[in-house]
């Protein structure tokens, strides 16, 4: 069963569907947090551990933090610029291709089109490559899926 399109909502009715995906019936034990449910887990009191939230959606809401990138420039000369993360990926050398660039914090704006970035690397997580080494070849689609993570030399 899922949640009703329509009508009323319970937060217990909630609480079960998280729990055991019958909206309306099932043992809950309070109290609810409503954090909990969307996060998984009950690490903000919840008297039940509620599962992980599917993690193939986007913007997740367990890992709605995001990262910066740092310093890429855009080889068609749209000058150095920071773009932005899930922090759900960690650092920087994580992202590879799949992964979605955003030009704001908020990460509801993909960084569209980058044609071919070059970043200089450094000891920070910030950058995709290490301290003495250069990132070239970082692309993006129209959506801000990273379709070329680019190599490091």
């Amino acid at each position: 069963m899922a949640v009703p399109a329509s009508g009323t909502l319970s937060m217990q009715s909630m609480a079960q569907e998280a729990l055991y995906g019958t909206y309306g019936s099932g043992t809950i034990t309070g109290p609810i947090s409503l954090y909990d449910m969307t996060n998984g887990g009950n690490t903000n009191g919840s008297g039940n551990s509620y599962p992980a939230v599917n993690q193939n959606c986007t913007p997740n809401p367990a890992t709605r933090g995001y990262l910066t990138l740092t310093a890429v420039t855009d080889q068609m000369g749209a000058g150095s610029t920071n773009y932005y993360y899930s922090s759900g990926i960690g650092a920087a050398s994580n992202l590879t291709a799949g992964h979605t660039l955003y030009t704001n914090t908020g990460l509801t704006t993909p960084a569209a089109n980058i044609i071919y970035g070059v970043q200089t690397g450094s000891s920070a997580t910030t950058t995709i490559c290490s301290a003495g080494q250069s990132l070239g070849g970082l692309a993006t689609n129209s959506s801000g899926v990273i379709t070329n993570a680019g190599s490091c030399s």
